[in-house]
C-alpha cells in the first residue's frame, strides 16, 4: 500500500489559456502591462545609476538603451502582435522611442534646473506625456494593422 503524501500534486500550466486570455486583454491593457514593466527595467537602470552616483543624464541615455532593448520585441510580440515588415517596424519603433527619449532629455534638465525636482521624480513626470504619446505612435504607425488588399 502506498504511503499518502503531504506534497501537492504537480500541475502543468495551461498555457494555451494564458495565451487566449491575454490576446482577449484590450490592447490598451496589454501595453499597459509591458509598458509597465519597461519602466521598471528603465527606472532600476535610472535609480541605479543615480545611486552609484552618475550624473543623471548619464542615467537617463544609460535607462534609454537598456528599456529600448526589451520594450520593442515585447510590444511587436505580446502587445500588438504584428507582422509585417519588421526593418520598417524597427526604423519606425526606433524614431518613436527616441522623440519619447528626446522628451525625456529635455524635459527632466527642465523639471531639474528650472524647478528644483529630484530627477527621479522629474522623470515620473515626464513619463506621463512619454507613456501617452509613445502608445499613440506605436499603435497608429509603428505596428499599425495595414488592411488585406
Amino acid at each position: 500500500m502506498a504511503q499518502p503524501t503531504l506534497a501537492p500534486a504537480p500541475v502543468a500550466p495551461d498555457l494555451g489559456r494564458l495565451r487566449r486570455t491575454w490576446a482577449s486583454l484590450p490592447v490598451v491593457v496589454r501595453y499597459g502591462v509591458v509598458g509597465g514593466v519597461t519602466q521598471v527595467v528603465y527606472l532600476s537602470v535610472l535609480g541605479g545609476a543615480l545611486a552609484l552616483g552618475a550624473h543623471y543624464l548619464v542615467g537617463l541615455v544609460a535607462a534609454q538603451l537598456s528599456a529600448i532593448a526589451f520594450a520593442f520585441p515585447a510590444y511587436r510580440g505580446l502587445v500588438f502582435r504584428a507582422d509585417g515588415p519588421l526593418g520598417r517596424q524597427v526604423a519606425t519603433f526606433l524614431g518613436i522611442w527616441w522623440t519619447g527619449a528626446a522628451t525625456s532629455l529635455v524635459g527632466v534638465p527642465l523639471c531639474v534646473e528650472a524647478f528644483g525636482l529630484r530627477p527621479f521624480v522629474a522623470q515620473l513626470l515626464v513619463l506621463v506625456l512619454v507613456v501617452s504619446l509613445s502608445f499613440l505612435g506605436h499603435l497608429r504607425v509603428t505596428f499599425r494593422q495595414r488592411p488585406a488588399a
